[in-house]
């Protein structure tokens, strides 16, 4: 049927040229179409960055975008699959999705395609290699950033958001698992039923709210919101909390965002010096083979998860609510 209509159109090319033709036309507008959408009319960005797929990673990107801004840089773009994270954040120009047209775009144009990592994926080991220093501070070495640097990431709340969240002032928030998340990780989890004995333990002084994902296992005396909060409601809510209680993940992330301290269960799979905040309360076991950086193969049984006792996180718990909610202090290093 297009042959025809495009032979209409082209009445002295063959079928078969008209066809061409008329295909030709079809990915122009449809290419058209896609740098409306994409937002290339508003400009050609100067440097466009890209980490990963997990909300973590752009978590962590924050403190690039921030310092890269710091620094002078214009005009820069975040291709990233959860735009939220970035909303508000005059940081970054504009978010765009993960589509690698943006990057030949912008490699075309002469201008920087800044992908980042902070450490190198051996699969057949199951592990990352370890950073020589803190995985925030990688990033921004990667990113061509030197000097002094903030180790603190950003979330903006909006009005609207603080007030929707207000209930929940006070209480502690509290996440079984990080499996549900986009990359889980086995030697990141501490035992759900240890979570459940902290929550026992101050249930009658402290109200709960357990945050992550559906399939995370459920916690009793707790209002439960697993799978039923955005990202963006999810930050809300940790800021209105007094404290968090978790694994390494991007819920330490977007706390330490938020300005609220969190007690994180680190175990030995990596070290807080390099995934960390001294603000918080960092739950790590030095056993001979930590940090390790596996992922979910271990040859000691996770021991130093096991080293890491209720009675560890209740006392965590008892000393940061002994005192009042105060300025958390902000880690720097330079590059």
């Amino acid at each position: 049927m297009y042959k025809k209509a495009a032979k209409q159109i082209f009445p002295e090319a063959t079928y078969e040229q008209a066809a061409g033709y008329w295909r030709k036309f079809r990915e122009a507008r449809e290419q058209f179409v896609w740098n409306l959408k994409s937002g290339f009319t508003r400009g050609w960005p100067d440097l466009l960055v890209y980490f990963g797929l997990g909300p973590g990673d752009d978590m962590l990107c924050t403190v690039v975008l921030r310092e890269l801004k710091k620094r002078g840089r214009k005009k820069i773009w975040m291709m990233s699959k959860n735009p939220e994270l970035f909303e508000d954040n005059h940081d970054v120009d504009l978010v765009v999705p993960i589509d690698d047209r943006f990057r030949l775009y912008v490699q075309a144009l002469g201008k920087k395609w800044q992908p980042l990592e902070y450490a190198s994926v051996d699969r057949e080991k199951d592990m990352s290699l370890p950073p020589n220093r803190h995985i925030i501070a990688e990033l921004c070495w990667r990113a061509g950033i030197r000097g002094p640097v903030a180790l603190h990431p950003y979330f903006y709340i909006r009005n609207e958001e603080k007030e929707k969240a207000a209930w929940a002032d006070g209480m502690v928030a509290i996440q079984s698992s990080g499996l549900g998340g986009q990359w889980p990780m086995q030697n990141k989890q501490w035992y759900p039923e240890r979570f459940q004995q902290v929550v026992n333990g101050l249930k009658a002084r402290f109200k709960f709210i357990q945050l992550g994902s559906a399939s995370d296992a459920p916690l009793n005396d707790v209002v439960d919101l697993r799978g039923k909060t955005n990202m963006r409601e999810t930050a809300a809510l940790l800021e209105s909390c007094r404290l968090f209680i978790g694994n390494v993940g991007f819920m330490m992330h977007v706390a330490r965002a938020v300005e609220r301290p969190s007690i994180i269960v680190y175990g030995g799979r990596e070290a807080p010096w390099q995934s960390g905040y001294s603000c918080n309360r960092n739950l790590y076991s030095a056993v001979p083979c930590a940090p390790c950086w596996l992922f979910n193969k271990c040859d000691y049984n996770r021991t130093c998860m096991d080293k890491i006792t209720v009675e560890d996180v209740i006392r965590a718990v008892e000393e940061i609510t002994a005192k009042p909610p105060q300025t958390l202090a902000v880690d720097e290093c330079v590059l």
